[in-house]
């Protein structure tokens, strides 16, 4: 092949290459996106993906899905592992479905549809994650259900129409404005972790292993004292 020809050859293929991938590198992320097009209504959405399974009476049956972090770019000095977190929401300029923000799955996620009573989230770590009051009949087994997450009125799931208008909030601090002993529907979520990580939130890290895990998240009481304003979990 002489030279003109080479170099024609050579503009054909940038010029395909500019036609058929440019444009797919420049898309927006495909966040949510079916089959996992889950969506709980409040501010996980910023940095979860989860599949809806229905049973035959349309009513929810289970979730399956991913739980991302966004990288700190620090080193925890005691096990020297990266340090990450949940990114913060679009309010701050933190949310998965930007492009700009780097997202990678730090947790499998498996759910079972559930309701519990919100007791508080802001405590000695700092707003955390909300605390519930749970029955522990009520906890699904075979498993390691230990976290529960409640829908919005803008959720996705079929209950949606259901939920309280105190249980429909954005955050947990939201929540602790308005939800104190009431019952939220939601779900119960087992969480695997993907990769080896120091997690980040509340104001406490927790070295994050490959496995299951029961630490990050955990959010359930199973029993409370007798204080004023609140009731028994039935």
């Amino acid at each position: 092949m002489n030279k003109n020809n080479s170099s024609f050859a050579y503009s054909i293929f940038y010029l395909a290459f500019c036609i058929i991938f440019v444009p797919f590198l420049a898309q927006a992320r495909d966040f949510h996106k079916s089959p996992r097009d889950f969506l709980f209504g409040n501010h996980l959405d910023t940095h979860q993906e989860t599949r809806l399974t229905l049973a035959r009476d349309g009513s929810p049956e289970s979730l399956s899905g991913l739980l991302y972090i966004i990288f700190t770019e620090e080193i925890d000095t005691v096990s020297g592992l990266p340090i990450a977190r949940h990114p913060r929401g679009a309010a701050q300029g933190e949310d998965c479905n930007e492009d700009a923000i780097d997202c990678v799955v730090g947790w499998q996620i498996d759910g079972l549809p559930a309701a519990a009573k919100f007791l508080f989230s802001t405590g000695i770590n700092g707003e955390d994650h909300p605390v519930w009051l749970v029955n522990r009949a009520d906890i699904a087994q075979p498993g390691s259900f230990t976290h529960f997450h409640w829908i919005g009125q803008d959720s996705t799931d079929p209950g949606s129409v259901t939920v309280p208008n105190e249980c429909d909030a954005d955050t947990a601090r939201e929540l602790e404005d308005s939800a104190e002993d009431t019952y939220c529907p939601g779900w119960f979520l087992e969480i695997k972790a993907l990769r080896e990580f120091v997690f980040d939130h509340g104001g406490e890290k927790v070295v994050v292993r490959p496995g299951i895990d029961n630490t990050t998240h955990l959010n359930l009481v199973t029993n409370y004292d007798e204080v004023p304003g609140i009731t028994r979990s039935r």
